[in-house]
């Protein structure tokens, strides 16, 4: 009889990240340099099939854009929270739009652990975050 090795007991990471954005380009790319970091990634391009591909996709952490059709970040995020499974997943807003006191309402009532404005984004930054909420959550 062999012993088991130490790292098959550990759980496994979830890795999964949920990309709820649409602007395509700006999606694609996120959605590339994450694969490319050994993510798995979904896409959604507006908060409904976000919040859709959550339930069923199961993200580690959801990368979320603010203004979109059909349904927006706000309300997705906001019917995303009542569901006790998704109470605490980490979200970082994705965003051009919005002032201050916005952002701090999204943060104070949503949960989001973080914001990153779209004309600035830095993709390495972006992995960065990721990888630091999926191993501290």
């Amino acid at each position: 009889m062999t012993d088991s090795p130490a790292w098959s007991t550990r759980p496994a990471v979830n890795n999964k990240v949920l990309i709820i954005e649409d602007e395509k380009d700006l999606s694609e790319a996120l959605a590339e340099t994450l694969s490319a970091n050994g993510f798995l990634v979904a896409q959604a391009a507006n908060g409904q099939i976000g919040l859709d591909t959550a339930i069923a996709f199961k993200p580690a952490v959801i990368l979320l854009d603010l203004m979109m059709p059909v349904m927006d970040g706000k309300n997705m995020l906001q019917q995303l929270r009542l569901l006790p499974e998704f109470k605490n997943l980490p979200v970082i807003v994705l965003t051009n739009a919005g002032n201050v006191e916005n952002l701090h309402e999204t943060e104070l009532y949503y949960g989001v652990k973080d914001f990153l404005i779209k004309a600035n984004v830095d993709m390495n930054e972006v992995v960065a975050k990721v990888k630091n909420l999926i191993h501290t959550s």
